[in-house]
């Protein structure tokens, strides 16, 4: 689905490099690592927002591509239209926005939306798209535990019935385990880990050890 080779963008005071990477069509990638590690950085380039200074992201040819990031993106038209603005002419927007926990705000303007319902007015965006591959950076960071453990399940539900394939960037371990199929671990711009979640067991960095000692607890 998505091949990474001699992958290199360099910024100001910090350099993202990947040597080689491949994810496979259908996998459910976590993305994580410190502040400053390159997450962002990787989901911009593979959504072809910014170029590499060198190297090549490949994207397997038809492709779609939905990409949400940190900062929810908000039309002036109200949630619904919102959402359906992105939306496959076949999907059922009214459910999408129940599964969301959106139905009540539909009517409802982004400036009259909390931080957490803008979020879930992208991604529910986002799911309302006819998208191969979801490019989500921290998409729940503003939710509650409940209702981001709801997101989570929408979200595996909606890959695995579509054949999508995901990457993920998250600081919460427990989303990891709940989302991901694999997980990438960026440290100093650079890949120290990418495996399956079940074989995440000894981490090469320190911020995977720390990592996987959360999600133990």
């Amino acid at each position: 689905m998505i091949k990474i080779n001699g992958l290199e963008k360099n910024f100001s005071s910090f350099s993202l490099k990947i040597d080689e990477l491949y994810i496979e069509e259908g996998e459910r990638v976590a993305v994580i690592g410190p502040n400053g590690s390159g997450k962002s950085t990787l989901l911009r380039l593979i959504a072809g927002i910014i170029k590499p200074d060198s190297g090549i992201v490949k994207i397997k040819e038809n492709s779609t591509v939905g990409y949400e990031p940190q900062t929810p993106y908000c039309f002036k038209c109200n949630a619904e239209k919102n959402i359906r603005l992105g939306a496959d002419q076949n999907e059922d927007i009214q459910q999408i926005m129940e599964r969301c926990m959106l139905s009540d705000l539909k009517d409802k303007p982004p400036s009259k939306l909390s931080g957490g319902e803008k979020q879930r007015m992208c991604f529910a965006r986002m799911i309302a798209g006819k998208y191969d591959l979801l490019l989500l950076d921290e998409p729940m960071s503003a939710a509650d535990i409940e209702t981001t453990r709801a997101l989570e399940e929408y979200l595996v539900e909606v890959c695995e019935n579509g054949n999508k394939t995901l990457l993920i960037s998250t600081h919460l371990p427990r989303q990891v385990l709940n989302v991901a199929t694999k997980v990438l671990i960026l440290n100093n711009g650079e890949v120290s880990e990418y495996c399956g979640v079940s074989d995440l067991k000894a981490p090469k960095s320190e911020f995977g050890r720390k990592f996987i000692d959360q999600w133990r607890l």
